[in-house]
């Protein structure tokens, strides 16, 4: 059945710290890149994935993965049963316990339709769990197994005393829906009255949010919930300060749930009424959380307007809050979905993968330069390099030439990939890659093919080159590939004579000296063999007679040309 089995990922922060549970999932897989994910970022010392089975009316535990560093044994401390997150009802609706509860009901939230701060503030979702007693008993045993792997108390003693809170904060919520505690609120009449007649009352935050659940209540469909909640909080927002009371408690209120609507999985799906892939979801958060960033950037570079497209009318007015300084939690929760795709092992943009390389480029650009916060940009970066590790596997890569016939294009598309990729293990698979390509007997084969204009495959040449530079490869990566492109640059000048070809066809001396210098300038061919062979007919023309005679009857080409001499190096 549903719920009997699933896995759960603990971590420990240090070798001496305990075991601590960080999320129960159903899928097994999931669960255990979840853990190597934590500990390739850094964010553990080492993990541990269980499979809990419900069977004979209890969980037995499997350990399937270990790793990281030894545990330090070191001596138990009980920690007083007091001593805990949870010690009254109240502190069930603070931001760590919601988040805990979204993870351990997460089954029973989803078949429900509805989000942890719904659950605790309507009476008849209370009563609903407090029913499925199995349900609620997983749950709490989710909670107690890892507390008392931390403070080595007794699961059992552990195990009652939650039950008990619980039963108190369930027993609450119901009480306080029988006596009519939460008022409707009518957003078809003004708001702010109704919101006024709540500040009122001593618990504001618990009363407004119970008024809030019964209005999402109405609507199953998360595009709906929104809806309701963006008439609210633009009806409270649109009051200026000194205007009218301090309505700031309210918004903090209603940016709870639209928080939970965001971080469910698939929420921004369900938020938009369509299927969306990865992609998508993660340009519609960058332009809602960073979108002042992302204008600022496509003032220099418009394609990331593109890349990045305004935000949907129906989610401005939260991406109107986050640039105001509002709804932290909200911006928080969105650049951490981003961070959690861009560390997943889904494509971006399936069968689309110079799309997703445009993605990846847009994204970093606008999340670096629109997260000021040094532990964000840490996460951010690392986050990146993880990505980076997907685009230079050998799936990606057939991906990303499939269909690519012409070997110029093949290069030019893994010279695109090697500058949008992030870490120098990244950049090193990247040049492997290149290598490959450059190196096989068909780009070769390609290039010296004569029915290809000889001029035009040189100037494609050269200007791979300039483009190895901007891929920030390892200076020996970056040589080998150069050299590579030198290399065949020369067999194709070799190939139709290109020197001799220039010095018999030239029309005029100076016409004979320009041409020969756009090559030892590597402007109309590859740096290499081909750049050093001009270079020394160049020197060879201006020692013969007819070339001296036709520059110094030609002070303005021989201004002309002295820069160019320069550049190749063959005068001061």
């Amino acid at each position: 059945m549903s719920g009997q089995i699933h896995y759960e990922v603990f971590a420990r922060k240090t070798p001496q710290s305990g075991w601590a549970l960080q999320m129960a999932l159903e899928d097994r897989d999931g669960a255990i890149a979840a853990a190597q994910d934590m500990l390739t970022t850094r964010h553990a010392a080492a993990v541990k994935v269980t499979k809990e089975v419900f069977t004979d009316g209890e969980f037995r535990s499997y350990v399937l993965l270990t790793e990281g560093a030894p545990e330090t044994k070191s001596k138990l401390k009980v920690a007083p049963l007091t001593d805990s997150v949870c010690t009254a009802p109240q502190d069930f609706y603070t931001k760590h316990a919601r988040e805990r509860i979204s993870r351990v009901l997460e089954d029973w939230l989803k078949r429900q339709g509805v989000t942890a701060f719904e659950l605790l503030h309507r009476p008849d979702l209370a009563e609903r769990l407090d029913a499925s007693s199995n349900e609620l008993t997983h749950a709490i045993q989710k909670i107690a197994v890892p507390e008392a792997q931390e403070t080595s108390a007794s699961v059992h003693e552990l195990m009652r005393r939650w039950t008990a809170l619980v039963d108190k904060a369930i027993a609450r919520v119901v009480a306080d829906g029988r006596r009519k505690l939460f008022p409707d609120l009518d957003l078809s009449r003004d708001i702010l009255p109704q919101i006024a007649k709540i500040a009122a009352q001593p618990e504001r935050g618990y009363v407004l949010g119970g008024a809030v659940a019964k209005l999402m209540a109405v609507e199953r469909s998360p595009a709906r919930k929104l809806a309701h909640l963006t008439a609210l909080v633009t009806a409270v927002t649109h009051v200026s300060p000194g205007d009218g009371p301090d309505l700031s408690w309210a918004r903090e209120v209603i940016e709870v749930p639209v928080a939970e609507l965001f971080a469910k999985r698939n929420g921004l799906g369900e938020i938009m009424g369509t299927d969306l892939d990865p992609g998508q979801g993660m340009a519609i958060l960058a332009r809602m959380v960073v979108g002042d960033a992302v204008e600022k950037i496509g003032t220099i570079d418009a394609h990331i307007l593109s890349v990045l497209p305004p935000t949907p009318d129906h989610l401005e007015a939260f991406g109107g809050l986050i640039r105001q300084g509002h709804f932290h939690d909200l911006r928080s929760q969105s650049v951490r979905n981003m961070l959690s795709e861009l560390r997943g092992v889904k494509r971006l943009k399936p069968g689309d993968p110079m799309a997703e390389i445009d993605l990846l480029r847009a994204l970093a650009m606008a999340l670096t330069a629109g997260c000021a916060e040094e532990h964000e940009r840490d996460d951010i970066g690392n986050a990146f390099i993880e990505r980076s590790k997907m685009l230079v596997s050998s799936p990606f890569i057939e991906s990303l030439l499939d269909g690519v016939d012409d070997a110029i294009e093949g290069i030019e598309r893994l010279l695109w990939l090697s500058e949008n990729i992030a870490g120098p293990v990244n950049k090193k698979q990247a040049a492997r890659w290149l290598m490959s390509s450059l190196t096989a007997q068909k780009f070769e084969r390609d290039l010296r093919d004569p029915k290809r204009p000889a001029g035009a495959k040189l100037a494609q040449l050269a200007t791979l080159q300039k483009r190895v530079a901007k891929a920030q490869l390892s200076e020996a990566d970056a040589e080998a590939a150069r050299t590579k492109l030198g290399q065949i640059g020369h067999l194709i000048a070799q190939d139709v004579h290109l020197i001799a070809h220039i010095v018999r066809g030239a029309k005029s001396p100076m016409q004979r000296v320009m041409a020969l210098l756009s090559f030892a300038t590597a402007q109309a061919g590859p740096e290499g063999p081909l750049s050093e062979d001009a270079k020394t007919e160049v020197m060879k023309q201006l020692r013969s007679a007819d070339v001296r005679a036709a520059l110094m009857g030609d002070p303005q080409g021989l201004m002309t040309l002295r820069p160019l001499l320069v550049r190749a190096g063959l005068a001061a």
